[in-house]
């Protein structure tokens, strides 16, 4: 079973911010006039629900141990966003290139530009950005911050499958300076990283 209890200030903190990009795939992305608003979920059809499942992953990360994979999946996932957001921009432009063009010397062209000036980028970026960034940032935070994150915690020898991975490497950190080698054994870097089964 998972400890709820040995999550640091810094897990909690990756957890929220995991909520929140997940949110924000449920929030307006693009804005239009007369439709209203496009979230990145878009009902399902839409990438945004690998962000959410990207989001769900992270969460799982940091209940088993895993900070740093966690900052990786959403460094992965703010790639994805900020692939998605440039074609978004780059249609946009394109189309009121293309509608500027169309309308020359319309009579209603003043009525279909001030449309086409309303469509814009939605407040869901700012979620979805700030919460991947926010995972990166916390994600990484203890490993500059010696103190209480840097604290090596005894693994429960009952569940070494949810064992913390960042608690595992320290200790055979740990063990490695008590022995008094300068290089890890053989067997040491086999199992480095890895959980205990």
């Amino acid at each position: 079973m998972i400890d709820f209890e040995k999550l640091t200030p810094l897990d909690s903190g990756v957890i929220l911010a995991a909520l929140v990009m997940a949110a924000g795939a449920f929030c307006p992305i693009v804005t239009l006039p007369v439709v209203g608003s496009l979230s990145y979920v878009m009902s399902g059809n839409g990438d945004g629900i690998f962000i959410v499942i990207g989001a769900m992953g992270i969460v799982a990360l940091i209940l088993t141990g895993y900070r740093r994979a966690s900052g990786m999946v959403a460094g992965a996932a703010l790639f994805w966003m900020l692939i998605t957001l440039v074609k978004i921009a780059a249609l946009l432009a394109d189309a009121r290139a293309k509608l500027d063009q169309s309308m020359k010397g319309n009579p209603f062209g003043g009525i279909a530009k001030v449309l086409a000036n309303s469509v814009g980028l939605g407040w869901g970026w700012v979620l979805l950005f700030g919460g991947a960034i926010a995972i990166i940032i916390l994600a990484f935070a203890s490993q500059r911050s010696p103190g209480k994150s840097a604290k090596v915690s005894d693994p429960d020898p009952l569940v070494p499958a949810f064992s913390n991975a960042d608690n595992l490497i320290a200790e055979l950190l740990a063990n490695q300076k008590k022995q008094g080698t300068a290089q890890p054994s053989s067997a040491a870097l086999a199992s480095f990283g890895k959980r205990g089964r």
